[in-house]
């Protein structure tokens, strides 16, 4: 059975004919590898400043944990706040997060992509009703 994540875009392959089998994986998105390269360390050692390693791609997407560990992901990430979603088909398209200045230039609210920190200047935003309208409008949710 074929599954799509929603974070690193990989299709995700479980054999039900097989139980013993391991998932296959699929390389992740190009929006995924972008946001990590954007955030990457571009001096590591591990992943060449890419923050992708290919053949760990079953583990978190392949991210490089060398430069982007859990904690300065989750940091980048921030807390989410609210999800918008296609009105249609009820799929999520969007996520609005508090960030804090200890990683950004100053605390606020985000729009980003699913499960993904932004990859280019964002606008952070002083109330979570800014970053519902600027959703509204980027998104259409």
């Amino acid at each position: 059975m074929n599954k799509i994540n929603k974070i690193t875009g990989q299709r995700v392959d479980h054999k039900e004919h097989n139980d013993n089998a391991l998932p296959s994986y699929s390389a992740p998105s190009s929006l995924f590898k972008n946001s990590l390269r954007f955030h990457a360390n571009q001096n590591c050692s591990r992943c060449g400043g890419t923050g992708y390693i290919g053949s760990f791609k079953s583990t978190a997407g392949g991210r490089c944990f060398q430069c982007l560990p859990d904690e300065w992901w989750s940091s980048l990430l921030g807390k989410l706040e609210l999800t918008g979603t296609d009105d249609n088909s009820g799929e999520p398209l969007c996520e609005i997060r508090l960030i804090s200045s200890n990683v950004y230039s100053s605390d606020g609210y985000i729009v980003t992509n699913i499960g993904l920190p932004p990859i280019e200047t964002t606008p952070i935003f002083s109330t979570i009703e800014e970053a519902c309208n600027f959703a509204s409008g980027a998104y259409g949710v």
